[in-house]
Order: structure tokens, then sequence, then C-alpha cells
């Protein structure tokens, strides 16, 4: 806990000010109900002439006044502290996280991700007004409550400061004991429910197909009750310790008015200040009210940090390189690319997606990576941009090992079109802007006119302000993978990756994409990954991989004539193709 309390260090003097007002807002509560009972009880007594009254009025007038203006700034200022707090935790979270993505996080469900960094960072922001504030307001304003009773009779402060201390103790632990573990559970229970509910709505299609949405949102009912029963539950105890309070205060106002009474009529206490002393004790439970649900809150906050350090305590993958690109002397131009015997694995348990995989890559050369499905071409993909860290092995970049290199770096060295690329639900422009936010009109069109995508945008009634929808929903596949090759090119890195970039394009389109990315590329490093054997006469070189490793490397005619795993993909692909077309 102590290093998302040290988020707080910043705004120290914000923090001190907001538990300043707070305690004056309570003591301002006890000004008012003190200063009114006097007034009242002295009015009774018809004073001679009013300027007697003076006093206690302009009492009751200031403590009433400053009461509604301490509330407002400890408002203010508590909530300042909490949503500046919420932006470090947010933002602590997440640099954390960026590191461990996507090799760290494989082991948790989108949902469950979801969960920990929006509902139990949400949670982790009451650290201050919900867990650290209500303890510090109730100390140093029941000190001053009980000097101010010791002065009306130490037998009266005695009285109160027991009944205090069962209200803001007693009450407190028996309330968090009583709760035991159901605030971990019901933090448990939320991100389970929001885990289901994910999975649901992201595989509401297959689901319906499947026809198994009826078990879907049965096992979905199911965690829903029991989510909220954890919370009636919780509900239940606050109301339990509410009412046990309310109790607390009662039976201490009864107790002082007896005592009080039993020091007026022994002459102890002037009969005008026993209204005082009673509504005085009425007003000075508001310093501790908010210890019970700030004990139960500690609970809450516990789970949702050990959820959340599951996450961010994880050592990220070794990249620990620091060398710039201008201090690894890689200046913009295209370098060459060099495997040597690189060994790559998803897990210590699985087998080696990438198993001494070597091969050159020249300055300036294009080169395609073919290969059956699993022989490690996504994955070689993922290693080059350092998403997944390489275990054996090494990957020089003109002679620089690219675990050297700081991994902020990797986005003006390397640009890649994943197979399943991520638009965001903004519009068109805003998408490609993502690569170059400086980019010229002119540049956005010549990336359009490259990447196949000028006769579409003309045809959009909005241009490039179309919202693409969530995922690109408004886009077909090979319209998105467009747009990411267009945001490739604005990107305008000295190496490129081409992860399946031509998928679901009709061979025309592809055949017209490929001839000007070859063009516009010719002066980079490009890699060009690919199931698909056609289009690769205009590769300098094509690289076969099976089981990790390079069976097969040469031009493509070359490889043609060669009989081996190559000719026997591409004689399948031929065939595949004649079969579909007699099915036609």
């Amino acid at each position: 806990m102590r290093h998302y309390t040290a988020l707080l260090k910043p705004y120290r003097w914000w923090v001190v000010l907001a538990l300043l007002m707070a305690t004056l807002t309570v003591l301002a509560n006890v000004g008012l109900m003190s200063t009114s009972a006097y007034l009242i009880a002295r009015a009774a007594q018809h004073p001679y002439t009013i300027l007697l009254l003076w006093v206690p009025i302009v009492g009751v007038r200031f403590f009433g006044t400053s009461r509604g203006v301490f509330r407002y700034l400890d408002r203010y200022v508590s909530h300042n502290v909490t949503f500046q707090l919420l932006k470090e935790l947010r933002v602590y979270v997440y640099r954390k996280l960026e590191p461990l993505i996507p090799s760290r996080l494989q082991a948790f469900h989108t949902g469950d991700l979801l969960s920990r960094v929006v509902s139990d960072v949400d949670t982790l922001q009451n650290l201050y007004l919900g867990l650290y504030a209500p303890p510090i307001v109730a100390l140093l304003s029941t000190i001053v409550i009980l000097g101010l009773m010791a002065y009306f009779g130490v037998a009266l402060a005695l009285v109160l400061a027991v009944f205090l201390v069962l209200a803001g103790v007693v009450v407190p632990v028996l309330s968090q004991w009583s709760a035991g573990g159901l605030t971990a559970r019901m933090v448990q229970a939320r991100g389970e429910l929001s885990t289901e509910l994910v999975e649901t709505i992201h595989g509401n299609t297959d689901l319906l197909v499947l026809g198994q949405e009826a078990r879907h949102l049965e096992k979905l009912g199911a965690l829903v009750r029991a989510w909220a029963l954890r919370r009636i539950r919780l509900h239940w105890l606050a109301g339990l310790s509410a009412g046990i309070m309310q109790a607390l205060n009662n039976g201490a106002m009864w107790l002082i008015l007896v005592l009080g009474i039993g020091m007026v009529t022994r002459g102890a206490l002037p009969p005008v200040l026993l209204p005082v002393v009673v509504l005085l004790t009425l007003a000075s439970f508001e310093a501790v009210n908010a210890l019970p649900p700030a004990f139960q809150m500690r609970g809450q906050i516990s789970a949702a940090r050990t959820r959340i350090n599951e996450i961010v305590d994880q050592t990220p993958p070794m990249f620990a390189g620091q060398k710039t690109l201008e201090a690894a002397g890689l200046d913009g131009k295209a370098p060459a690319v060099q495997l040597h015997d690189v060994r790559f694995r998803y897990h210590s348990t699985t087998p080696w997606v990438l198993d001494k995989t070597s091969f050159d890559v020249l300055p300036m050369q294009h080169v395609a990576v073919v290969g059956p499905s699993g022989a490690g071409k996504s994955t070689l993909s993922g290693v080059l941009s350092q998403l997944w860290p390489y275990e054996e092995g090494h990957i020089l970049i003109n002679g620089v090992e690219l675990s050297d290199l700081r991994v902020d770096a990797m986005p003006h060295l390397i640009g890649v079109v994943d197979q399943e690329p991520h638009l965001f639900d903004t519009t068109l422009r805003e998408n490609l802007l993502l690569a170059n936010p400086s980019a010229t009109p002119t540049q956005l069109q010549e990336a359009l006119r490259i990447a196949q995508l000028e006769s579409l945008v003309n045809e959009l009634p909005d241009g490039l302000e179309t919202p693409v929808g969530e995922h690109g929903f408004n886009f077909s596949g090979g319209e998105r993978k467009r747009v990411a090759i267009a945001r490739v090119i604005l990107q305008n890195a000295p190496i490129l990756v081409f992860d399946e970039a031509t998928e679901g394009l009709d061979a025309l389109t592809e055949r017209r994409l490929i001839q000007e990315l070859r063009q516009w590329a010719k002066n980079k490093t490009v890699l060009w990954i690919t199931h698909r054997l056609v289009n690769l006469d205009v590769m300098d070189q094509v690289v076969v991989l099976a089981q990790g490793r390079v069976v097969e490397q040469g031009p493509a005619e070359t490889l043609g004539r060669q009989r081996g795993l190559f000719q026997r993909m591409r004689e399948s692909e031929i065939q595949t193709f004649a079969w579909n077309a007699d099915a036609v």
C-alpha cells in the first residue's frame, strides 16, 4: 500500500488542507449546535436586554455560515485530491502494464483485466477519502470536542470519551470483523462478472450460432446474483453499524442529560449550559460516524490492491536495452537485419516456435517469409517488434543487438501491419494520424493512394471524418488492413513488416497494392509475411519456414525449380484455387 500512498506526495499540502477543512466542518457543526442551544436557553430566561443575546446570535450566524463554507471547501479540496490520486493511479498502472503487453498478460482474461484496471483502480481512489481521512479527522475533532466538554465538567468529558471510543473504535472493528472476507469476495465476484460479461459480448455471434446463449446467460445470471448477494450483505452490515452508532449517540445524550441534571442540582453546572452539553454530545458523533464505512472500505481497498499487484508486480520481459537509435548509428536509413540461431517459445513448458531461426536481410532488400500454418511467421513479426523477447540467439540491426535498443525506439525503427490490426472507435482521419500526428493533407492523400483506399474514401459521405466504428466495424476486413497499411506508410519507419497484409483483398487490388508498396518502399528494408505464394516474383528473396526453422531461401523462381517445400506449397495452392473455381 505504501507505493500507492506515495502517489499523494505531490499533493501533500492539498491533503493537509482537505483534512483541515473536514475537521473545521465538524467543529463548526459542534459550535453551531452548542451556541444554538445556549441562545435558546438564554432567551427562555427573558433577559432584560437583547444585548445579552448579541454574542450567541453572532455565534450562531458565524458557525452556521462557516459550516457551509467549510463543507463546500472540504468537498472541493478532498475531491480534488481524490481525482488527482485517481489520475496518478491510472498513469502508474498503465506505465506498469505497458512493458508487460502481451507476453506477461496471457494468463488474464480480457474481462478480468478490464475489471482490474478500471473497477479496482476506481476502488483504490478511495484510499484517501474513504480510508485515511476519516480516522485522522475523527482524532483531531475528538481531541477538541473532549477538551470543550471538559471545560463544562470532567465527568461529562469522560462519559463522552467512553461513548466516542465505543463508536469510533469498537463498532468499526466489530463491523470489519463481521464482514470478514466478504469484501474481498465481493471484489473477486465483480472481477468474475466482468470477465463473463466481456466474453459474452465479444462472443455473442458464436454463442448464437452454436445455440449456447441460454447456458451462458444462466451462468451470467448466477454471477450477478452472487455479486448482488455480497453487496446486500455488506449493505446490511453497514445499516446495522449505522443503527448501533445512532443508539450509542442517543445513549450518550441521555446519560449526559442525567449527569448534567445532577450537576445543575448540585450547582456544579449553570442551568443555561445543560442544553449546551446535551446538543454538544449529539453533534460530537459526526466526528466518528464515517469510521465504520472506512473500516469496511479497508477490506475492499486491500482486495483491489492485491488484484492490481498481481499484474503490476510482474517482472517485465528482459528488454533492458538503453541505446537510442542515434547512439546505435541507426539514422533512418534502411538497415540490414540478421537473425542468428534465434529461439523463442511462448511458455517454458511449450515447444520452440522459433528454433534456431537464421537468415539475413540486406539493406533495402524486400524479403517474403512463407511457410505452413504454425511455422512461426507471425511470431517472427512479434519478436522483431519487441513484443516478444527471444530467449536465445541474436537479432542484429546493422550489427546492433535488437534487445540493446530502447523499447520506445521501436516505433521509429520498425513499422508493423498485424494480421488483425486494431482500429479505434473514432474517425478514419484520427486512426491514420496515430502514426504521424503532424502529417499534412498531401501526405494523407499519398498514403491513401498507395494503400488503394483513395476511391473508397472519396465514396464515403464524410470522407476522412467517417467514424470507423468499434474495432473498425464499419469497414470490411480488407479495408481495415489497408487502413493499417496507410498508417504504416505515414509512420515511415526504415524497416517494415507486413503480416498477411493483403488477406481479404481481391487478386487485382492485391497486385496493385504490392506494386505500389514495392515502389514506395524501394529504399526501405521489408519483410513480407504471407501464406499466399502469388506475387512473390516481385520480392528479392523468399525465406521458407517450417517448425520455426529456415528450410529454404532464395528467389521465388529458383525455389520453384527445386521441388522442395516451397514448390509443394505452391502446387497445393494452385490446386485449391482450381477446386474453388470449379465449385463456382
